[in-house]
């Protein structure tokens, strides 16, 4: 991956072990309630979607959420190595330049993908400002309804595809 992400997994250590995961810092809600509110602001339930990582860029910047994920998956994604392919859902606008740019990412690998316009779908809209931690980011890809990629930058987003670069 030609961009260095930061990476935070979350988990409850009074209900499972996880084993360290290179390349990431550990956060276990079960000893830290700051781990807890930050996942609370973003929309993910520490009793029902942990283990959850959280990628971002060095300045803080939120690019990638993923929810309910094995300790395999948890590697894969600190380790810039991609996830089972699955369709995934863009949720974008028709004026915006970015989203453009991921369809052409997206058909130049030949993978079909749902779409829908958040200026159009408020509940969309609402989930995606949640997951996002406040901002309203298009192009956001949602895979399998456990991982979020906000307005990631080709490269990124044919990782989390699987795609050739």
């Amino acid at each position: 991956m030609t961009q260095s992400l930061d990476c935070q997994i979350y988990f409850d250590s009074s209900r499972t072990t996880l084993p360290a995961v290179p390349g990431s810092e550990l956060r276990d809600v079960a000893h830290d309630p700051e781990a807890v509110a930050t996942l609370a602001k973003l929309g993910i339930r520490a009793a029902e979607d942990l283990p959850a990582a959280l990628l971002s860029e060095p300045g803080g910047k939120l690019r990638v959420v993923g929810m309910r994920l094995s300790a395999d998956e948890l590697g894969k994604l600190a380790a810039g190595e991609k996830l089972e392919p699955q369709r995934p859902l863009l949720l974008g606008t028709g004026w915006c330049p970015d989203c453009a740019r991921a369809k052409r990412v997206l058909a130049d690998a030949g993978i079909a993908y749902d779409e829908v316009d958040i200026d159009r779908d408020g509940k969309a809209a609402g989930e995606l400002v949640t997951r996002s931690g406040g901002r309203r980011v298009v192009p956001t890809l949602v895979i399998g309804g456990r991982l979020w990629a906000f307005n990631p930058a080709p490269p990124l987003l044919r990782r989390l595809l699987g795609t050739p670069s």
